[in-house]
């Protein structure tokens, strides 16, 4: 249980710091290509985003992951999983209300990344948080599993 709680906290670490790599990278293009353009607020409001949207990822596929740690041997089965998840979010995307209550891009409406009204946020914040319900459900379950 251990390892596992030790590869979540990793997991959610690599999320933020990805999606904060991600914000250096596209702020020094920015200032490399539009310096003038830049200001502070701006500069703020997007990295406020890109550590939501880092934050939420992360929320939004905790139940994969700790699927993963509970099946054996399963990574490839997790992958697609996985694959099929992510897809499904572009068709998610396509539809309003889909798009308020599926995972990935309800993590979208959270940020800011997406115009949405404060029902969709929050909807999209008891969405993310039953996926960290799940997944502390699947992980309790491999817990009770290993003793």
């Amino acid at each position: 249980m251990k390892l596992t709680l030790a590869k979540m906290i990793l997991a959610f670490v690599f999320s933020v710091l990805i999606y904060l790599l991600l914000f250096a990278i596209t702020f020094l293009v920015e200032a490399v290509l539009h310096l003038e353009a830049l200001s502070v607020g701006l500069v703020l409001e997007n990295l406020k985003i890109y550590f939501l949207d880092g934050v939420g990822v992360f929320f939004a596929i905790s139940p994969i992951i700790a699927l993963v740690a509970r099946m054996k041997k399963g990574y490839w089965l997790a992958l697609v999983f996985a694959e099929i998840y992510s897809f499904a979010g572009l068709f998610a995307s396509m539809s309003q209300q889909l798009k308020t209550v599926y995972p990935m891009t309800a993590v979208f409406n959270i940020s800011g990344y997406y115009n949405a009204n404060m029902f969709q946020v929050l909807i999209g914040v008891v969405i993310l948080m039953v996926c960290v319900i799940l997944s502390l459900l699947i992980l309790k379950g491999l817990n009770r599993k290993t003793k």
